[in-house]
């Protein structure tokens, strides 16, 4: 082969490696992105929320425990004897059973011996007041329990509907607690003794009197007739008292307005304002206080269900309905 035919031939070759090489660097049409990504593909996936995650097309999980809720499953509710009527109706609400199966169903050992109950495994929820700085001391109460604020009731006073005195200030009540005032005409009253009737130390109010009225001032001793060992006890001692009209005596609003009435009895004002649902709900009224649910830390699940619920909108609606003063504001 003469010269000018390799020069030929050597310039073909480079030609056919020249169009090889660009043929390989171009991406043939199945590398493109407009075909199916395989799933080993690094390409992100667009990410899609289903509309059955939203809460309008999903049950919350609460109603879904509370939809498995049987009176034989029911969580072991205690607490204080003034929130008795609202466990009646929650059990009531929440299995469908009759008013007699749900009283028959609770059994309150009242407001500290239910922390302890509950410390002791006895029990799944509380339905109750505030317990006693020995018992929240003792227990660690607010370490070891989850305490929610789903109501709210006052420390309240009475007399007999013949006591001319319709209205107390602060310092007059813990005058007469205290011993220095022991007559009612230093109040604006009658000339006659003041017979303040007192409760049991670890009663729920007697928590509230110390807490919310006493306030570090001490209480006078009390004489063994003017101690009330119950709720009860209290408001019939002082209707019943000599039948006279020199007995006063405090519970909490509920029970002295809903559970237990006596006639003849009247609330006294303090500090210028009657105790009301309104005034308590507004806090106008001075001496307000919480009611709880308690459960414990790692709760039963359907008895922080039910807690859960008390503090929605129909959970509050029942305490209304009820009687009780709801912690949140209902239309």
């Amino acid at each position: 082969m003469g010269r000018f035919a390799s020069l030929i031939l050597a310039f073909a070759v480079a030609l056919c490696l020249s169009g090889c090489a660009a043929r390989k660097e171009k991406p043939s049409a199945a590398s493109t992105d407009d075909r199916p990504e395989s799933a080993d593909s690094s390409k992100p996936e667009e990410t899609k929320v289903p509309a059955a995650t939203t809460p309008a097309a999903s049950p919350s999980p609460v109603k879904d425990l509370l939809s498995t809720i049987t009176l034989e499953n029911y969580p072991v509710v205690d607490g204080s004897t003034a929130t008795i009527p609202l466990a009646i109706a929650l059990i009531q609400k929440l299995t469908g059973c009759t008013p007699a199966q749900a009283e028959e169903s609770v059994a309150f050992n009242t407001t500290d011996a239910s922390y302890y109950a509950m410390h002791d495994g006895k029990s799944d929820l509380l339905l109750v007041y505030e317990p006693a700085q020995p018992t929240i001391d003792e227990l660690d109460v607010f370490h070891t329990m989850d305490c929610r604020e789903i109501g709210l009731d006052a420390l309240v006073f009475i007399v007999n509907e013949a006591n001319s005195v319709n209205s107390l200030t602060s310092e007059q009540v813990r005058g007469i607690y205290s011993g220095k005032i022991t007559n009612w005409y230093e109040v604006g009253g009658a000339d006659t003794p003041i017979v303040p009737f007192q409760r049991p130390e670890l009663s729920g109010s007697q928590t509230l009197m110390l807490n919310l009225m006493m306030k570090g001032t001490a209480m006078m001793a009390p004489s063994t007739e003017t101690i009330a060992t119950t709720m009860a006890d209290t408001i019939t001692d002082i209707s019943a008292y000599n039948n006279s009209a020199n007995a006063i005596g405090y519970s909490v609003y509920y029970y002295a307005r809903n559970m237990y009435t006596q006639p003849g009895l009247k609330f006294i004002a303090v500090d210028g304002v009657l105790p009301s649902n309104e005034t308590i709900n507004s806090r106008e009224y001075g001496f307000v206080n919480a009611f709880y649910g308690v459960i414990l830390l790692e709760p039963d699940p359907l008895s922080e269900a039910i807690l859960d619920w008390l503090l929605t909108k129909d959970g509050q609606q029942l305490l209304k309905d009820n009687g009780y003063v709801p912690v949140m504001k209902l239309d």
